[in-house]
């Protein structure tokens, strides 16, 4: 079965674009006032957003996991119904897109695909809660989290810097500021932006700051004890969001461990070459899109044939494995953790002599 999944997901990617351009035609066809509401720009935009529904069904049924896929035609649907447009939209569009999906795919390859199609339809007759905010009243320096994510949205760079430098100079810990201000607060920028209340371009913003301010907190960082065990983290190839994983390594570096952080979109090869320079404990390795899960598999294929790198623990992690909470076994990842707080306390039950010395 294993391989009839990994055929039909490389069937899928190979014929993305024919499948997507099919499915909107098809969908135009059966709703012809789309061409008048939205015109030839908008019809190239569905038809972006369905080799996106396409990637991430590839890249779900490679993963064997279905959760994954519902997770992303939940957010599709948020998205949809937080930019007034009608939630039936989404569900045309996929009965489109398996219905081409039928035509193309060899029946064997076009079972497993519909396996997958019918659970998301399902779910989209169900009702859907959206996601509640990030910021809380009852959390931990809630107030500080509320004046810094408001700062942010003023565009006022200086003052967000002065409010966070302040509190650590003050004793605030590094680790409580990550946990509690950055992490919530990016959380719900995201949130914002995914609803329309954000543009991309304030995203952007508040995501460059945030970053701004974690490198002026790194003189924090020089007294830390060091504690023997390195850590070597990066995001995977043509992943670009990299805010996530960097605070995890910040993380790592304010408990003692020696960090050696890549950044964003980091092939494959690198990941390789570096870990034999530098031989680390523990790899973490990051995506936030579902379409990039399968360069994390090629990733830990590689590590895992080669005898030199045996030693070498892998943790995963980032929004598609806390979508789907299983993920992380069918990359042959050691662990996986959804943020910085567990994903250091999986890192000292992995490492049996930082255990002992915790």
């Amino acid at each position: 079965m294993g391989s009839v999944k990994k055929q039909t997901a490389e069937k899928i990617y190979e014929q993305e674009l024919e499948i997507a351009t099919a499915a909107i035609d098809l969908h135009y066809s059966l709703h012809p006032e789309l061409e008048e509401s939205y015109g030839k720009e908008g019809r190239e935009k569905c038809r972006r957003e369905v080799q996106v529904h396409l990637l991430n069904l590839a890249e779900s049924i490679l993963a064997s996991s279905q959760t994954l896929f519902r997770n992303h035609v939940a957010w599709a649907l948020e998205t949809l119904v937080s930019h007034n447009i009608p939630a039936r939209n989404l569900a045309v569009s996929l009965n489109c897109i398996k219905q081409i999906l039928a035509q193309r795919l060899p029946i064997e390859n076009y079972v497993v695909a519909a396996k997958y199609m019918n659970r998301a339809l399902q779910q989209l007759e169900e009702k859907t809660v959206s996601q509640a905010s990030y910021l809380r009243d009852d959390a931990p320096l809630s107030k500080l989290a509320a004046s810094y994510m408001g700062l942010l949205l003023e565009g006022n760079q200086a003052g967000a810097s002065r409010l966070i430098l302040d509190k650590a100079a003050g004793g605030t810990s590094v680790r409580d500021i990550y946990l509690h201000i950055f992490q919530p607060v990016l959380y719900e920028i995201g949130r914002l932006w995914q609803h329309g209340k954000l543009t991309i371009a304030q995203e952007h913003y508040c995501t460059a700051t945030t970053q701004l301010i974690m490198s002026q907190l790194h003189t924090h960082f020089f007294s830390t004890r060091k504690n023997g065990f390195k850590l070597l983290a990066t995001c995977i190839s043509d992943e670009l969001h990299e805010i996530g994983v960097r605070m995890v390594a910040d993380f790592f570096e304010v408990e003692g461990w020696e960090t050696y952080y890549l950044g964003a979109n980091t092939p494959v090869d690198s990941i390789l070459d570096t870990l034999h320079a530098q031989k680390p404990h523990l790899l973490l390795v990051s995506a936030t899109m579902a379409c990039h899960v399968h360069h994390i598999i090629a990733l830990i294929t590689a590590i895992r044939a080669d005898q030199a790198l045996n030693d070498v623990k892998i943790m995963v992690g980032g929004n598609p494995f806390n979508a789907a909470p299983e993920l992380w076994e069918e990359t042959g990842a050691d662990a996986y953790a959804k943020d910085a707080m567990s994903a250091l306390e999986t890192a000292i039950a992995m490492q049996t002599p930082y255990a002992k010395s915790a």
